[in-house]
């Protein structure tokens, strides 16, 4: 999309440094209470944590181990709200428990909600009990026990959608489907999202209308740097499509996510080390008998190490598995999913249904994200905390809020904060709120409610449909390179059919528009299908 300098005449009152998520949120946020905005990403919109999650939208069942109750109300509340302001979107799902024991799991939750699992006491308890981590039917009905209790009395609550979470012992047709070993199915609630990537550009759609609407200054800026320049920031695209623009904003966002930590150095902003991500990694695989064992259910099953792993339906034919939890330290855009990450999700999913018989050749592509949680000197990632908070430093005369944790399910919560704090800096009254603003889809590909890719339908000569649609995303909806196209606004990496053909036929589309030019298709096409290779392991070279 063209950056036009008069459109940015007057200057901007908050820049937002990053198009993910919380950016996103934020950015909406402010736009309903009238402040302009400018949002700026080096990448894409939804480039990083954002479409490398486990696509839920949940309440956080496991996290009211480690006692955090209030970020689990937070959370409940948050998912009935994107339940029925955002339907296109958000749907229910219903998830069950394996499980394997009556009892089990009680001592060791007891050492893990007061913190003490990492001490010489926890340590002391799992060379007794080799065993103790492993959650029985009793700990797990407690947990769920709790989890629903929570959700009613959220200040919103779920009986708009469904019934508030239950739980029962299974028996007959549905324990089936899982290792005979596993004696009980314990049922709750929570929801999905099959395209978060979709959902943050409605987020940012939605922010431009209410622009448009109060004659309020809005842009988006993709592979765009920010860079400071004395009390004012440039704008430098990336592509060099466009000249600089100088802009003296009243308060920034650092939004970045993952990359929070580099960009506040980028700025050379003094500052202690914030950030302490960890590695999430998923695999999608179109094994029949998952999926058929699956039904309309997702699984949340145990690990062997102790470690809770999704294994998801992702539309009609695919299933989501995920997500490891490791420390990681590189650039966040360098993570992929190992081959022993993939390895370990696999031994999951055999083990709790074993007739699926999944081996690495199920897999049809993998992908990895980088949480953007907050630095803490431990060795188990697992108890680092999930919620969110704001760190503030100055650069000159211009405050820079720094958003820290935050997730999918909380993206509206973390938002509404951010515009609570810039609106007191700024002295403005709140004048609205987006807890009953509905979110609506901008476009709607055929296909896209029932599967996790926009599905396109082809001609038998292997030529795109729809492709009116796709010119539309392609206007509409900042697509700058043929990789935003191919993987966030069509999630076309989630389609086995993707090859060379269709993504020449994308990037000619890009020429059409005026995106890219025609010499560049063949660069754009080499470029999508390495990265393809190199991020997701999809092979589009048919080699």
């Amino acid at each position: 999309m063209r950056i036009d300098p008069e459109q940015v005449a007057s200057p901007p009152v908050v820049l937002v440094v990053g198009a993910g998520i919380n950016g996103a949120a934020v950015a909406r946020e402010l736009t309903l209470n009238g402040v302009s905005v400018i949002v700026v990403d080096a990448n894409d919109i939804a480039f990083g944590a954002t479409s490398r999650s486990s696509r839920l939208i949940h309440g956080g069942l496991r996290y009211l181990e480690r006692g955090d109750v209030a970020l689990v109300r937070e959370s409940l509340r948050e998912r009935a709200i994107l339940l029925k302001t955002a339907p296109q979107f958000v749907r229910p799902l219903r998830l069950r428990i394996p499980v394997r024991r009556r009892f089990g799991g009680l001592a060791w939750s007891a050492l893990t909600f007061c913190g003490w699992d990492r001490s010489w006491l926890g340590r002391f308890w799992l060379r007794c009990c080799p065993n103790a981590r492993e959650r029985g039917l009793y700990v797990i009905r407690l947990g769920l026990w709790m989890y629903g209790w929570l959700a009613n009395n959220a200040s919103v609550g779920w009986g708009e959608v469904r019934d508030p979470p239950s739980l029962r012992e299974q028996t007959g047709g549905s324990r089936a489907s899982t290792h005979p070993t596993f004696r009980w199915q314990c049922e709750y609630f929570d929801a999905q999202i099959l395209s978060p990537e979709r959902f943050t550009i409605a987020l940012l759609d939605d922010a431009r209308q209410l622009a448009q609407q109060q004659s309020l200054t809005f842009n988006v800026h993709t592979h765009t740097l920010a860079e400071f320049h004395g009390h004012d920031v440039r704008l430098i695209d990336r592509l060099g499509h466009n000249a600089p623009i100088t802009l003296p904003p009243d308060i920034i966002i650092n939004a970045t996510g993952a990359w929070g930590d580099a960009t506040l150095a980028d700025w050379r902003i003094g500052s202690p080390r914030l950030f302490g991500g960890t590695k999430g990694s998923h695999f999608v695989t179109a094994n029949d008998e998952l999926r058929r064992s699956l039904g309309e259910s997702g699984l949340y099953a145990e690990a062997s190490d102790g470690r809770m792993v999704f294994v998801l339906p992702f539309g009609e034919e695919q299933t989501l598995v995920g997500t490891t939890d490791e420390p990681f330290d590189a650039r966040p855009e360098t993570a992929v999913a190992e081959p022993r990450e993939i390895d370990y999700l696999i031994d999951l999913v055999n083990e709790v249904v074993p007739s699926a018989r999944l081996t690495r050749e199920d897999v049809v592509m993998s992908y990895s994200g980088v949480r953007p949680l907050p630095f803490g000197r431990t060795d188990s990632p697992s108890s680092i905390p999930r919620g969110h908070w704001i760190e503030e430093n100055t650069r000159g005369p211009i405050p820079i809020l720094t958003l820290i944790g935050g997730k999918l399910t909380t993206c509206r919560a973390l938002g509404e904060e951010v515009a609570d704090r810039v609106l007191s800096r700024l002295r403005l009254p709140r004048l609205a709120s987006s807890r009953d603003r509905f979110v609506g889809q901008v476009f709607n590909l055929p296909g896209q409610e029932q599967s996790g890719s926009e599905e396109l339908r082809t001609h038998s000569s292997g030529q795109v449909e729809n492709l009116p649609h796709v010119r539309d995303i392609i206007r509409h909806e900042w697509v700058r390179t043929l990789s935003d196209l191919v993987e966030r606004r069509l999630l076309q990496i989630f389609d086995p059919r993707l090859d060379q053909p269709r993504l020449r036929e994308f990037a000619t589309l890009l020429v059409d528009e005026g995106v890219i030019r025609s010499d560049q298709i063949d660069s754009e096409v080499a470029a999508t299908s390495t990265r393809l290779r190199q991020v997701y392991r999809i092979d589009v070279d048919g080699t």
